[in-house]
């Protein structure tokens, strides 16, 4: 191993232990790596989690916004439990680009935007105005015919999360943990009851012929 490699890498684990210490805990349930470093190989992170691991100071290995690439080359010898990146109905690239190989490999993916920024959830309308500059509106969903089309198509769901007398928002997540490729969802919450209110899902069954017609309706 290279020395610089050597000195972060070291560096790395005196952080987490110092993350150990303050967070009264032994262990760490689920370590990321962020983003990917361009300096350190891949592989060579991964394998000092590894070593981590090993010690019982953590209990699983993930990656985040790696490309599949990236992804392939961290798990070269197999040590990456976990991969984060966005996925949604609206945004269905992992479904080519990652899913294959976490499936193969016995990755779990934990999407994050489930809900694209709140338009899954039924939080807008076509006549909602965004004030200038707001981050909604540098994202490709929420512009022009994109936008349009989008909401159509959450009204729909509307119409399918009516019929089982359930929120919108409970039908996307639970659409979600259809796939075999996801394990955990992480939708974001600003409030307690959001958190209760998400937990819903778990309550919700979806059929063959529910499934299929969101499939189709976001393919």
């Amino acid at each position: 191993m290279e020395q610089w490699s050597l000195i972060i890498l070291q560096h790395f684990t005196t952080r987490v232990y110092e993350s150990l210490e303050r967070l009264q805990t032994d262990y760490i349930d689920l370590l990321y790596i962020h983003s990917p470093d361009k300096e350190t190989p891949k592989s060579e992170a991964v394998g000092a989690i590894q070593e981590l691991k090993e010690k019982g100071a953590i209990r699983a290995i993930g990656v985040l916004d790696f490309s599949e690439a990236q992804l392939k080359e961290a798990n070269q010898d197999g040590y990456v439990n976990v991969v984060q990146d966005e996925y949604g109905l609206i945004n269905r690239e992992m479904e080519k680009r990652l899913f294959p190989y976490t499936r193969e490999h016995h990755i779990s993916f934990v999407p994050f935007s489930p809900f694209a920024s709140g338009l899954l959830a039924g939080k807008y309308t076509k006549d909602m105005v965004f004030p200038e500059g707001d981050l909604h509106t540098r994202k490709a969903h929420f512009q022009g015919k994109a936008y349009i089309q989008n909401l159509q198509k959450v009204e729909q769901l509307r119409d399918i999360a009516a019929e089982k007398e359930v929120e919108i928002a409970n039908l996307v997540l639970a659409w979600y943990l259809t796939q075999d490729a996801i394990d955990v969802l992480i939708p974001g919450a600003k409030r307690s009851d959001q958190v209760v209110d998400n937990l819903k899902t778990l309550e919700i069954t979806l059929t063959e012929d529910e499934i299929v017609a969101i499939d189709h309706l976001f393919s």
